[in-house]
């Protein structure tokens, strides 16, 4: 797929295609109702250019949009699955195997006694 603005120079390649595939469902979640994409933007408040963009799986529009399309045809709770517990497992490993580092440098010069003390 061609990139052409910034806005695609931002995503992945896989990112674009799961949104294209995304978008390309929710056409057929349209379909299936009978409903024009006209239809579908009162339904969900949003204008028909929106809802093209979202069928066509434009990075340029907000996951607003996607969520108002998916609420109306009743798949409202779809995003729950997305990064479920679990499917992070190269997260969870690197989670697993880093070393554990101090969130603060120690203090440089002077003796346990000295640790208390204040300099004015």
């Amino acid at each position: 797929m061609p990139r052409k603005s910034k806005s695609y120079a931002l995503v992945s390649d896989a990112a674009l295609g799961s949104l294209a595939a995304l978008g390309a469902r929710l056409k057929e979640a349209r379909l299936r109702r009978n409903w024009t994409q006209a239809q579908s933007a009162e339904k969900s408040g949003l204008s028909e250019s929106s809802v093209k963009k979202v069928e066509s799986g434009t990075p340029r529009i907000t996951m607003a949009a996607y969520l108002a399309l998916l609420d109306i045809y009743g798949l409202g709770t779809a995003f729950d699955q997305v990064l479920a517990p679990g499917d992070d497992s190269i997260g969870e490993a690197l989670g697993r195997n880093a070393l554990r580092r101090r969130s603060r440098q120690p203090r440089s010069g002077g003796s346990a006694d000295n640790q208390d003390e204040w300099e004015i």
